[in-house]
């Protein structure tokens, strides 16, 4: 469970909330359909416009899991089972695959599978595993795309809400009594404005920055274990491997490896 994620969502609402009952008079100002109806449904319509029902309704599908899923990759965890799995394959190949836990990437499974049981060469394999890449890394940038051309529009919808709002205002200006509504009509016509940059900037472009940053994460995984792969299908050593993998990542978790690796080393001697 991503915690940051759930903190994020209960703080965006703390302060659309605290906005609301300490920016009015009236809260009850902000309760208002026909803006709701203009920004919501307009950006609807344009994302129906652009982009096939399908698509989008696996985009909002994936939206729960990547926001509240995983919080970060455990690489470490990934080269630690990496490596175990290539001292068994240097003595024994077919025995690889059953020591491999269910719970690592699905990814290093798959491509373990293709190593033992299919026992595809090694250029056959690389270019598997590289192609298995660029088609998840396109699916995750169409994902992407869907929600940050989704949140360019309602702030324009929010625009049109406000115009048509003062339009309606500027109509009853002549009336009597008129100059005693221009304060909670022009109020009025603002919400749909602020329905507009609160969706876009609490709610679209949030959602659209963290599936890149899972994105991004899931690539640099994915390429870590195909180099991976490609080193035990060589049998390389188990040190080389280690080493070579954790110059993918940063200094902090190349240490965190490091300890891992030495209470691995440790029971192993034992």
């Amino acid at each position: 469970m991503n915690l940051a994620g759930i903190l994020g969502i209960l703080s965006g609402l703390g302060v659309v909330l605290f906005t609301i009952t300490s920016a009015a008079k009236n809260p009850k100002v902000f309760i208002d359909p026909h803006g709701m109806v203009i920004v919501l449904g307009g950006t609807l319509t344009v994302a129906l416009l652009c982009f096939p029902f399908n698509r989008l309704f696996g985009a909002l599908k994936i939206v729960f899991s990547k926001m509240l899923g995983r919080g970060e990759y455990d690489y470490p965890e990934i080269i630690d089972s990496i490596v175990n799995t290539s001292q068994v394959y240097r003595s024994n190949p077919k025995a690889a695959l059953d020591q491999i836990s269910d719970e690592v990437h699905p990814f290093f499974k798959e491509g373990m599978q293709m190593l033992v049981e299919y026992g595809f060469s090694a250029d056959d394999l690389e270019n598997i595993l590289q192609n298995s890449i660029d088609g998840k890394k396109k699916r995750d940038h169409d994902e992407v795309k869907v929600w940050h051309t989704i949140s360019r529009f309602p702030p324009a919808f929010g625009l049109l809400g406000a115009t048509v709002g003062m339009i309606s205002l500027l109509q009853t200006l002549g009336e009597p009594g008129a100059q005693d509504r221009v304060g909670p009509a022009m109020a009025t016509a603002l919400v749909a404005t602020f329905y507009g940059l609160t969706f876009a900037n609490l709610v679209f472009i949030p959602i659209a920055e963290k599936l890149q940053e899972v994105a991004a994460q899931d690539l640099v995984m994915r390429n870590l274990i195909k180099e991976g792969i490609l080193l035990i299908q060589e049998k390389r050593h188990p040190l080389l491997i280690s080493e070579y993998l954790k110059s993918f990542l940063d200094v902090k978790l190349r240490q965190a490896t490091g300890a891992a690796d030495g209470k691995g080393q440790g029971k192993m001697a034992a």
